[in-house]
């Protein structure tokens, strides 16, 4: 059986030959499984790492890879975009990034000028043409395209302008699996204070801030982490349950997809405070975007020494699997 996509903002929603499908309809749900039936199962758009790797591009573009964006057409436009950018010469870096959470204007194409992000949305695959011949893709025009997606500066849109965001601070800024990008916003900086302190200290500081629980009994999460570092035991783990069985609830699907280093920094820290080496991760089927992204971002940060048998060479054990439903 088949439970929540969590794209409750894109439904009715279907998943075919793992491409996540928004707004479906009864007559478009059979155009869908028709082409899937004839059609050989293809490759989705090119990963970030693999397009975010090229060297010396003049436009850096964003284009999100999440669930909500993938369902609205974002790998086709991805697609169209960089084929018709081959076409005219344009060299282009686009990157695949999380979404900021706009998905009545996904999928969301932003371009990097020298005055910050200018987004055009939601575009389709017949936009990629036109936005083109206006200019959308000359960092130095991008801001003063007269078309009728040009929303101008995405950090000045009210929806945005209005928020301080904290969990989702990087949701829709990088590139969700590169590393260099999730440090230079911040990242790791909270494990690199942690281990200085000792699970002593972090636990003392968790109960000073008051934290708490985000489910319903509030619970004050200073509490929980001492009770368990002070519990006996010759294997401890850290277990996140990432299951979002909470109706209209996706804000989990997202951070996993956007920010995934963010999931994995913290349960780190909460292993290091507690005395536990292992983690595990439980994600619902249904999120197969959310299950490759923890995968590799697993790989990558055990590969850079932040996961493993010495977290930042710090000599405390602490390593992530996933566990799929």
């Amino acid at each position: 059986p088949v439970y929540c996509l969590g794209l409750c903002t894109s439904g009715p929603s279907v998943m075919i030959n793992g491409q996540p499908q928004a707004q479906v309809t009864a007559q478009r749900l059979q155009a869908l499984v028709s082409r899937a039936l004839a059609e050989a199962p293809r490759d989705a758009a090119a990963s970030s790492a693999d397009i975010s790797a090229r060297a010396g591009a003049a436009v850096k573009a964003f284009l999100p890879c999440d669930s909500g964006a993938r369902a609205a057409g974002a790998d086709e436009v991805a697609q169209a975009l960089q084929a018709e950018a081959a076409r005219r010469g344009i060299a282009l870096e686009l990157v695949r990034n999380g979404s900021r959470g706009l998905f009545w204007l996904e999928p969301l194409l932003e371009v990097q000028t020298p005055a910050g992000r200018v987004g055009f949305g939601p575009v389709t695959v017949d936009d990629v043409g036109p936005l083109l011949d206006a200019g959308a893709l000359d960092p130095l025009r991008a801001g003063r395209v007269e078309h009728p997606l040009a929303l101008g500066l995405v950090d000045a849109l009210p929806y945005l302008k209005r928020q301080q965001r904290l969990t989702f601070a990087r949701m829709g800024i990088t590139d969700p699996l590169s590393l260099a990008d999730y440090e230079a916003h911040g990242g790791w900086a909270g494990l690199r204070t942690a281990l200085a302190m000792g699970g002593d200290g972090i636990v003392a500081q968790v109960l000073d801030s008051g934290l708490r629980g985000r489910g319903g009994a509030a619970f004050p999460a200073g509490i929980k982490w001492k009770t368990v570092r002070a519990a006996a035991g010759a294997q401890k783990y850290v277990v996140c349950n990432a299951d979002e069985g909470d109706s209209g609830t996706f804000s989990d699907r997202m951070t996993m997809e956007g920010d995934p280093y963010l999931l994995i920094e913290g349960m780190a820290i909460a292993g290091i405070a507690v005395g536990a080496t292992r983690g595990y991760i439980y994600v619902r089927s249904e999120y197969p975007d959310a299950i490759a992204a923890l995968n590799e971002a697993i790989a990558r940060a055990t590969a850079a020494g932040w996961l493993g048998a010495s977290v930042a060479g710090s000599g405390h054990a602490f390593t992530l699997q996933v566990r799929k439903a």
